[in-house]
């Protein structure tokens, strides 16, 4: 949502299509967002040339790439080479984060423990296993198995490094084993790592957005922004950091994103939303963010039946015959992903 932070859209790979493959551009990002599974495709395949939504699913069911909690904790798409040590880095920080939210929950350690046994136990098959066989198999062991409870039973099963998401089966996501990694990294080895890997992805940032995207604290973000070796960038008189010198770039004049795409993957402030005729919930409401000239100016939906694909863009703001042109061409590119015909329909 700042444009004007030199080298960002280069980076994230939203100027032109930089990647060859849906993996490359999961590994060139670190982790995508992807609470919305097929949205979260979407803001891969707008970053490669092509690539439609059966073809991202493919490759996703082929492992190439693995969707699991981590970071913030939120579900992420992560390469496979990166999720140990990423985790290994992140993972203590999100279970003190989650530990008040089990205490809460009357989840102690000791039936965290057990929840987490019953679960490795079930996936020792080698068989992906659906959201409800796990918590049948919780339930078997005379543990609660649904609502909330599987939810973070199966969350530290994920920060444990033992499960992730594995092929569909129908509209349901699957659980497969991990295998077990060995992490040889020191912890400022990891940090370096991390600083150097959000740099690559997201751009020039500052030492606040390094510890958001990673929930590290901003003590530990400084840490790594140091032992990274990265270059200061002086920005409207803020801190920013950078790996290489920022390549420039024309600022699309419209992106269709998802509502998670990483290009919002910062600590935002109160001015990333002056463009938007609601409030800060009202933004994740929708499927996607609508940015003209690079901010966000509204949200939209997607409705897709058999033959087409309706993009309905609530409270859009007044738009100019060559915004216009780009919103046109935006929403035809995401028809082509869906394989659908494409109508936008302005809400106001």
């Amino acid at each position: 949502m700042k444009p004007t932070i030199p080298g960002r859209l280069h980076a994230q790979g939203l100027v032109s299509p930089r990647f060859d493959s849906a993996a490359d551009v999961v590994r060139h990002l670190g982790c995508v967002q992807s609470q919305l599974h097929d949205m979260a495709l979407w803001a891969v395949a707008r970053r490669t040339t092509g690539l439609t939504l059966a073809d991202a699913q493919a490759v996703f069911e082929r492992g190439d790439f693995l969707r699991t909690h981590i970071l913030r904790p939120t579900w992420h798409y992560v390469d496979p080479a990166d999720l140990h040590w990423l985790m290994t880095l992140t993972a203590p920080r999100i279970r003190r984060l989650m530990n008040s939210s089990w205490a809460a929950m009357g989840l102690g350690q000791h039936l965290i423990d057990q929840g987490l046994e019953v679960i490795h136990a079930t996936l020792a098959d080698g068989a992906p296993h659906t959201r409800a066989e796990l918590g049948a198999a919780l339930v078997e062991a005379g543990l609660l198995g649904d609502g909330r409870f599987l939810v973070h039973q199966l969350m530290n099963a994920e920060i444990s490094l033992l499960a992730a998401n594995g092929p569909m089966r129908g509209k349901q996501h699957t659980y497969v084993a991990l295998a077990p990694t060995t992490v040889e990294q020191t912890y400022d080895e990891l940090l370096a790592a991390a600083a150097r890997r959000y740099a690559q992805g997201h751009g020039p940032f500052r030492d606040k957005d390094l510890a958001w995207w990673t929930s590290l604290t901003l003590t530990d973000s400084r840490r790594a922004i140091e032992l990274g070796e990265l270059r200061p960038l002086d920005v409207d008189g803020q801190a920013y950091w950078t790996l290489d010198g920022p390549v420039d770039a024309e600022v699309p004049r419209v992106m269709l994103l998802s509502n998670f795409d990483e290009y919002i993957s910062y600590a935002r402030d109160p001015e990333d939303y002056a463009g938007f005729d609601g409030t800060v919930d009202d933004v994740m409401r929708g499927s996607g963010l609508l940015m003209i000239e690079g901010r966000l100016c509204a949200r939209w939906s997607r409705t897709v039946t058999a033959k087409a694909v309706t993009v309905v863009v609530d409270h859009p703001p007044r738009l100019s015959g060559p915004v216009r042109r780009a919103l046109d061409a935006e929403v035809a590119a995401f028809g082509a992903f869906v394989d659908r015909e494409p109508v936008l329909v302005l809400a106001d």
